[in-house]
């Protein structure tokens, strides 16, 4: 029994040695690091959407000066200053890559909803939608670093655009 144990937990902490050494976890496909962002913005898992981007581009915005270094704060303030007052649901969503070489992907939301919530007066008030099908979102560009794909935008610029998109 402790033989089959230790098969079972040894792997699952290399893989976390792994992601905190490289900084991130991306994922096997592009398609799936996207999912995995969705979700993350979904349920407010910050650590886990920072995990979907590439090491190097969080690294470049924690050295930031100027105006790169002021948007990122502001972004900062709007999206995660507490109490958290937004949310964003997906339905559906359906991707579409297309793979630019072995090393960079393009992923598009063809298909499925976004909606964004505030929360006011105490209440979850829907204040926009996203139809994927209808609207053509910009296509998030990822690579692979390692054999894990990750997203080059930062986290929050994403969150913006799909807000912005949704017409708030």
């Amino acid at each position: 029994m402790a033989a089959r144990a230790a098969r079972i937990i040894l792997p699952l902490f290399a893989l976390l040695a792994a992601c905190l050494a490289s900084g991130g976890c991306g994922q096997e496909t592009p398609e799936r690091t996207v999912y995995k962002f969705l979700g993350a913005v979904q349920s407010h898992d910050v650590p886990a959407m920072r995990s979907c981007v590439n090491p190097e581009a969080r690294e470049k915005v924690s050295r930031g000066e100027g105006e790169l270094a002021r948007t990122w704060e502001s972004l900062h303030r709007i999206y995660l200053a507490e109490p958290v007052n937004w949310r964003m649901a997906f339905t559906g969503v359906e991707l579409e890559s297309e793979y630019l070489d072995g090393e960079r992907a393009l992923v598009r939301m063809v298909s499925g909803r976004c909606e964004l919530y505030r929360l006011e007066g105490g209440a979850w008030r829907k204040k926009g939608e996203v139809d994927f099908a209808r609207e053509d979102v910009a296509p998030l560009y990822l690579v692979r670093r390692e054999g894990r794909w990750f997203m080059e935008a930062l986290d929050l610029y994403v969150v913006n655009a799909l807000e912005k998109a949704a017409g708030s």
